[in-house]
């Protein structure tokens, strides 16, 4: 009886190098293959909200500076740099993450 069991557990050991090697190729090459195509897709997913987040931002930026600059030019004025900056900040991260989609 303690022999069956030993067969049954070692057959469950083996079945994932059985399923694996099925595809044909290494079992090594396969799980990695496996691996970076889910870190590939996680990876483009995640820019993909990093995108998005940024666009949206950049819209209600230009849309509260049109709005300031309607009704304060001189707010403008005073803070030309920071605004810039942000602005800048925004376009390098929207471009990286559309590089990485």
């Amino acid at each position: 009886m303690k022999s069956f069991f030993q067969k049954i557990w070692l057959a469950f050991l083996l079945a994932p190098a059985f399923l694996f090697a099925a595809k044909g190729g290494n079992i090594v090459d396969n799980l990695v293959g496996g691996f970076n195509d889910q870190v590939t897709d996680a990876g483009s997913g995640i820019a993909s909200g990093i995108n998005t987040f940024a666009t949206v931002m950049g819209v209600i930026w230009i849309i509260i500076m049109l709005l300031m600059a309607f009704f304060n030019i001189e707010a403008i004025k005073n803070h030309a740099k920071s605004l810039i900056g942000a602005i800048i900040i925004i376009g390098i991260v929207y471009g990286l993450s559309a590089a990485i989609m």
